[in-house]
């Protein structure tokens, strides 16, 4: 019995190390998608104000 659990916590731990791997690879992924949204859009409310200046 002992042994089997020994074995299921080998099996188990590179599992778990990848589970990690992919959450905080996919946290970034999506934290610097934000980040690219969030400057998209003020660069192109910068680009309207700039239009709207220009016609007064």
């Amino acid at each position: 019995m002992g042994d089997f659990i020994f074995i299921l916590g080998i099996l188990l731990f590179p599992c778990l190390m990848l589970y990690v791997f992919f959450s905080r690879l996919i946290e970034l992924i999506q934290q610097k998608r934000a980040d690219d949204m969030r400057k998209a859009y003020q660069a192109r409310k910068a680009a309207v104000e700039r239009q709207a200046r220009q016609r007064l």
